[in-house]
């Protein structure tokens, strides 16, 4: 009876308290490797002062995902994988409407929150299996998975899939 009852216990509270809570103690590492992705503005689990700092193996710990799209700068289908955005948004605990997601060359786009719950795009470290360079759009690139929803061909979706990503600051 005692373990039914812990189990009981565990499935209510699984249930009732939602994973962000129940690990909103556990800080995040910092980096062991080169950093790829400063995230900052308002969040509450960072790891480096007033933000969090990311490498390509703490993101990769967080969530592996791969969307198979076309995109309007390639021909064909390809195969992105990364992050979901709604991943590091639970880990650091992210809060507001917008993320300004700003590239290595300081171009800068306000993406609404409510992307990532619409369309659940990922922060793509690899194309096709080959880990992106800067060259490549690298090392982070913004995709939503473009075939799935006619909505997202049009302009104002590729405007937010901004590649070479260095920093989100969520607001």
């Amino acid at each position: 009876m005692k373990y039914v009852a812990c189990f009981l216990s565990a499935v209510l509270l699984f249930t009732l308290v939602p994973l962000q809570q129940l690990f909103a103690d556990i800080p995040l590492p910092e980096p062991t490797g080169k950093i790829i992705l400063t995230v900052d503005g308002r969040i509450t689990n960072k790891n480096l002062g007033e933000r969090t700092v990311f490498d390509h193996a703490m993101l990769a710990k967080l969530d592996t995902f791969t969307i198979k799209t076309s995109t309007p700068w390639d021909v064909g289908i390809s195969e992105f994988t990364g992050c979901r955005l709604s991943k590091l948004v639970a880990a650091t605990e992210a809060q507001g409407t917008i993320m300004l997601v700003t590239a290595l060359d300081g171009y800068e786009v306000a993406v609404p929150i409510s992307d990532i719950e619409k369309y659940d795009p990922i922060l793509a470290w690899a194309k096709n299996g080959n880990v992106m360079t800067i060259r490549e759009k690298g090392p982070l690139w913004l995709i939503y998975p473009f075939d799935s929803n006619s909505e997202l061909r049009g302009m104002e979706y590729s405007a937010r899939s901004v590649w070479q990503i260095e920093r989100i600051a969520f607001q």
